[in-house]
């Protein structure tokens, strides 16, 4: 299967920030870590850091349609002469493909107000959308679904199952086996009273149910998730200021917490990746000391194991699977930004080439820099901070894909409103990214693009 599958959204299982999962898991673990398992530690957080120093309003009546050109009106350009495929809305075809590039996407419907800091996720082809933070700072319990390939919105329902209102929580979709949205964690809007509830939403009947409560379960703001083919993983995040250390599980009907046997405690802000249930990290922070350590974690079997050093000491750096590699770039070390990288292969790491075309920068966590595999061997890195300042940091909206096999860098224009983006959803659902909502000069924005190769 191609990687239209994990955490990294995709057309089969989903996406959260960067990574999907192929059918032959565990390459890097067949190939290298001498297949033994070391204590030692594991990054907690999804790539980014905060500092080490400091058209018609869609009905409720039914639930969306997720799967790949069905439901909806015809894409204009399906059955084009020349063409024997259909493209999303907005999209031309020509000789059996469909044109790349950046577009808008339609405004959502009234009732979807703009936010900041929502869960979001890829669930097929379309794109989950809940929660987040209103331009008034009041938190949301609300939500929709968009899907690029109709250019369509419909509203999520809201019933006595579904989330109560938070911010920085996290979604992970399930896969097309089971097709849930599972919605954790998060904190009030004044970011001080931390999550360890949440629900799952069922799109065939519509419906949220609360998640079974589990007092060994951790309270976690913007965890990093992750569906490993039979359990959703919860790792890392924050509980206030504190790093939050291990993992929460969940398999659909009851919670587990991961082994402590190899864990580094809250090591946070690494670049990660995931290959079906392998989840690797490099580098990170721990206190206020940055890493250049790199882990791996199997929920399958619940191990922690120690992987051979690559890239220098960084924090924040950009990272992806792209089907055979562990793809490691950017970041930011002791001195400033870094615009360098490496990719491991079972136990080897190779230089990345140099970009001319994309600068240094760091992912912002939560608020800006995406990472994604966009076929086997080619991987893209969009947004991310450009300032190490704090808070008051540029944020890119530009971007570059690289070919491992060529090391080959292609340049990606910046999104066409040149809005921030700051906090908002970033999106990869197999075939588009999807980048919506968010801040732009302090105010929570409604705009939305999509961009494909």
């Amino acid at each position: 299967m191609s990687l239209r599958f994990a955490s990294f959204a995709a057309v089969s299982v989903g996406l959260l920030l960067t990574g999907c999962p192929l059918t032959d898991h565990y390459q890097l673990l067949q190939q290298g870590a001498a297949g033994a398992d070391t204590a030692g530690s594991f990054g907690s957080l999804a790539g980014g850091e905060k500092s080490v120093v400091d058209a018609g309003e869609p009905e409720l009546g039914g639930a969306p349609s997720v799967t790949a050109g069905t439901g909806g009106s015809e894409p204009e350009t399906a059955g084009k002469a020349g063409c024997a495929i259909a493209c999303s809305t907005g999209r031309a075809c020509e000789a059996n493909r469909c044109a790349g590039g950046w577009v808008a996407t339609a405004p959502p419907p009234s009732k979807l107000v703009a936010r900041s800091k929502a869960a979001s996720v890829a669930m097929g082809n379309a794109v989950f959308i809940w929660g987040g933070l209103d331009n008034d700072g009041a938190g949301l319990a609300n939500g929709a679904i968009y899907e690029p390939r109709r250019d369509t919105w419909t509203l999520l329902p809201t019933d006595p199952g579904s989330p109560t209102a938070r911010i920085m929580a996290t979604a992970v979709w399930t896969g097309n086996g089971s097709n849930k949205v599972i919605v954790y964690g998060g904190t009030d809007a004044s970011g001080i009273n931390t999550y360890k509830d949440g629900a799952i939403y069922d799109p065939l009947d519509n419906s949220w149910s609360p998640l079974p409560i589990n007092p060994m379960t951790s309270k976690r703001s913007a965890p990093f998730g992750y569906w490993d083919g039979t359990r959703a993983v919860f790792f890392g995040g924050l509980n206030g200021a504190n790093m939050v250390a291990a993992g929460d599980r969940f398999d659909l009907k009851m919670w587990s917490v991961s082994t402590n046997m190899g864990d580094p405690g809250p090591l946070g802000y690494s670049a990660i990746a995931v290959d079906g249930p392998a989840m690797f990290l490099q580098g990170g922070v721990i206190g206020t000391t940055r890493q250049d350590k790199v882990y791996t974690y199997t929920s399958s079997t619940d191990r922690w194991a120690s992987l051979s050093k690559g890239p220098s000491v960084r924090t924040g750096a950009f990272g992806a699977w792209d089907g055979a590699h562990f793809v490691v770039w950017g970041g930011q070390d002791d001195n400033g930004l870094r615009n360098d990288g490496k990719t491991l292969s079972g136990t080897v790491w190779n230089d990345m080439s140099a970009s001319d075309v994309l600068s240094a920068r760091r992912i912002g966590f939560r608020r800006s820099g995406w990472a994604f595999q966009v076929e086997p061997g080619v991987i893209a890195m969009l947004g991310g901070q450009t300032s190490i300042s704090g808070s008051s940091g540029g944020l890119a909206s530009d971007g570059a894909t690289y070919a491992i096999a060529s090391e080959e860098w292609t340049a990606i224009p910046s999104w066409p409103s040149q809005e921030t983006h700051e906090y908002g959803i970033g999106v990869w659902t197999g075939e588009e990214f999807v980048i919506w909502g968010g801040r732009d000069q302090n105010v929570s924005t409604l705009t939305g693009e999509r961009w494909a190769p």
